[in-house]
């Protein structure tokens, strides 16, 4: 194919598309191609040709979505008699049951569809596929361990747009966000399986559920508020940049709420002071007023010991603070030891300690 060829078959065209639920519309880009993409599946030993049409397919997936041709996880090799239980080339049984709840799986599936119980597809530690649920790989003996899962729901769909509904707080969101905006639980955007925070591919379908932080570059998944490698604030819709004080996002607008980062109680930018902990956000020492890093424990203007974590002052053989209750730690003025609130001299170096 020449050049041009080629650009014309990865070119694309937006297509709004606007559906109305409850009175409320919701909108989302459709991107169509004007020509037939190349072949987007990558060889390498999870993958195969359909033996019906030759499209790269995915063995665990049983069936090419380009021709219907069903073939065998294992092998893959053609299935047509619809009534087999085994592969007729490599005597594979294509169906297992559930061990959690009996319902008859096809082998290679990642999900059980009746009890949502997710499988282990690859031995974690000699890499042997792995196409039912027995307890332990077949090939190491390492003992492979099954996790239920929850999906989020379809409240409604139309073509390029779905509607998901959260199954945690029951909030509607469009599945391309990748997260619920409303408790941040996370969905896959393509097969809606609930995501964990630090997990940037979906264990079922294999979805890239992230985008990279406009810092670091890190991967951070879809809908996190913040890059997990540099700390950047993120802006949870479309994964832009935001300021510790923005209310909305400077690239999508999207509303942003002001949370204390210890009690999660909503804020607004003027304040200083968390109402209801009483995180200090001004980093300021409440004694002298002076700008203190609150890292350090101590003011370096007037010395006073500083909670590390609320700012508040502290007395120097305080071993927990008396606002936030966190534990403190005591260490030695003259060497940095660490030294007991009983001691009365530091056990490194010697240096008495006043009353």
């Amino acid at each position: 194919m020449s050049e041009e060829g080629e650009a014309e078959a990865a070119s694309f065209v937006p297509n709004p598309i606007v559906i109305e639920v409850d009175g409320d519309f919701w909108s989302h880009a459709e991107t169509t191609a004007t020509a037939l993409a190349p072949d987007p599946v990558e060889e390498n030993p999870d993958t195969t040709r359909c033996p019906g049409c030759g499209t790269g397919v995915y063995l665990n997936d049983g069936i090419c979505s380009a021709c219907g041709q069903v073939y065998c996880p294992g092998c893959g090799c053609s299935l047509d008699d619809e009534e087999a239980e085994n592969c007729p080339a490599c005597g594979l049984a294509l169906t297992f049951p559930c061990p959690a709840c009996g319902f008859a799986v096809a082998a290679g599936a990642k999900l059980c569809p009746e009890c949502g119980v997710l499988f282990v597809r690859r031995c974690s530690a000699c890499g042997q596929r792995i196409l039912d649920a027995p307890e332990c790989c077949p090939g190491c003996g390492q003992a492979v361990a099954l996790e239920q899962r929850t999906s989020a729901t379809i409240f409604a769909a139309a073509p390029g747009l779905v509607l998901l509904r959260c199954p945690v707080c029951t909030a509607k969101f469009g599945s391309e966000l990748g997260a619920c905006p409303e408790c941040g639980q996370r969905a896959c955007p393509q097969c809606y399986l609930l995501l964990k925070e630090e997990e940037i591919d979906c264990p079922h379908c294999g979805f890239h559920a992230a985008r990279p932080c406009p810092a670091c570059g890190a991967d951070v998944g879809l809908g996190l508020v913040q890059c997990p490698r540099c700390g950047q604030s993120l802006c949870p819709a479309c994964g832009a940049a935001v300021g510790e004080n923005d209310t909305a996002c400077p690239a999508c607008g999207t509303e942003l709420d002001l949370c204390c980062p210890r009690c999660g109680a909503d804020l607004t930018p003027e304040m200083k002071r968390c109402p209801e902990c009483g995180l200090d956000f001004s980093q300021r020492c409440p004694t002298c007023g002076a700008e203190a890093d609150l890292g350090q424990g101590r003011c370096a203007a007037c010395g006073q010991a500083l909670c590390p974590e609320c700012g508040v002052a502290v007395g120097e053989k305080d071993i927990a603070c008396p606002a936030c209750g966190v534990g403190l730690v005591l260490y030695c003025p003259a060497c940095g030891a660490e030294v007991s609130a009983s001691a009365e001299a530091c056990p490194n170096c010697g240096e008495p300690f006043e009353d």
